[in-house]
Parts: structure tokens; C-alpha cells; sequence
């Protein structure tokens, strides 16, 4: 009855031809999800086409693993003449809005119950090195320097990361944290704050006796 419901209050504000379509796009949704959900060993997997996918292998989702169209998750276990032994972990209940790219070398991880919104770039590498004992130089194409490794990116759990936000390599953020939009991670960003900025500062941080997010004073 509520799917009844649903269905007929999408018609009376779409009209019938965008109705058609939707049903189609979303019985495409579950056949390519079903398929994706077993190639993972679960039950419950939603990701919207288009998506790339590469390096199943060394990927682990987590149950209720969900993605708007637009997805680039992709464990890299060669790049050029180098290889790699990426993984990259996902919690449960996890959410990404459109255009979310995921890309390991190393070691990405990502915690349960974390909500990820449009055009984020979570990585644990960069296209070349420029910092430490051999560095890249700018007269190489950048497609040719090497990808680095080594390096983990770990987002904890029920964080939120806004719209158009960059977690880069190496960077750590605790559980319970927000980013805001068009933030840029770098280095730790510790549990239950709220965090903005490139790169993002701490702005607030929860405190559980008052139940309220406190400004930050430094």
C-alpha cells in the first residue's frame, strides 16, 4: 500500500512520462544492484549506474552500502610499471550522494553509518611525491610520476562529509565528525567536531554534558 502511495503521488507531481521513466530507472537500479550485491558476498547494495568499479578483490563493503550515480571506487593494484596491494574498507549503512570517487593504493577505510555528499574525493595517494628524499620533478608529464604508497586514509564512524569535500592521503578524522563543503582534510581532524576550511580547522567540537557543539577556541 505505501509503494501504491508512493507511486501515485510521484505521477500527480511528474506527470506520466517521467513516471514510465522512473520506473524503468529504478528496476534498473535493483537488477544492476542485486548483481553488484552478490559479487560482494551481501544482501542489501544500492549503487545508481553510471559507476566505475575496479578492483573488486580488494574491496569490502559493508551490508546497506548505498551510492547515487556517478561512483569511481577503485582499489589500484597497477599503475604504470608499478604494482600495488591496495584495500579498501567500508562499513555498514553507508551513504554517498552523486560523483563520489574512492581511490587506494594502500589502505582506505571508512567507517559504519558515515553520510558522504556530492563530489567528494577521498584517497591515500598522490600522482607523484613532493616531499622527502626523491621527489617528483615538474618536467615529467604527470600522468608518468609515480603514484605513491604507503600512506592510510581512515574516516570513522557516523561522520558526515559535506558536498565537494577533499580527504587527502594520510589523513585521519574521528568518529562523529562533520566537514563542512568544499573542505580540503589534511593530517587529523578528532571525534565529534565540526571541521571547514582548506585545510579544515576544528570550528566547533560536541560536548556531551550540555548536548551542544561549543566554539573552538584556538
Amino acid at each position: 500500500m505505501a509503494n501504491l502511495r508512493s507511486t501515485r503521488t510521484y505521477l500527480d507531481n511528474n506527470g506520466l512520462y517521467l513516471s514510465i521513466s522512473h520506473a524503468f530507472r529504478i528496476a534498473w537500479i535493483r537488477i544492476n544492484s542485486s548483481m553488484i550485491a552478490r559479487q560482494f558476498g551481501l544482501g542489501r547494495v544500492t549503487i545508481e549506474p553510471p559507476f566505475v568499479l575496479n578492483g573488486r578483490r580488494f574491496i569490502k563493503l559493508g551490508e546497506g552500502f548505498a551510492s547515487g550515480p556517478g561512483l569511481w571506487l577503485e582499489a589500484i593494484s597497477r599503475y604504470n610499471e608499478a604494482s600495488f596491494e591496495p584495500r579498501i574498507i567500508v562499513g555498514r549503512n553507508v551513504s554517498l550522494s552523486h560523483s563520489v570517487h574512492i581511490a587506494a593504493t594502500t589502505y582506505v577505510e571508512i567507517g559504519a553509518d558515515v553520510l558522504i555528499g556530492s563530489r567528494v574525493l577521498i584517497t591515500d595517494h598522490n600522482h607523484g611525491s613532493y616531499s622527502g628524499a626523491e621527489q617528483s620533478s615538474p618536467l615529467h608529464p604527470p600522468l608518468r610520476r609515480p603514484l605513491e604508497q604507503g600512506r592510510k586514509t581512515i574516516v570513522g564512524a557516523r561522520v558526515w562529509l559535506g558536498d565537494g569535500v577533499v580527504v587527502t592521503a594520510g589523513a585521519v578524522i574521528g568518529d562523529g565528525a562533520i566537514i563542512g563543503a568544499n573542505s580540503v582534510v589534511v593530517g587529523v581532524i578528532p571525534g565529534n567536531s565540526l571541521a571547514a576550511g582548506a585545510p579544515a580547522s576544528v570550528i566547533r567540537t560536541y560536548d556531551e554534558q550540555s548536548g551542544q557543539w561549543l566554539r573552538s577556541h584556538a
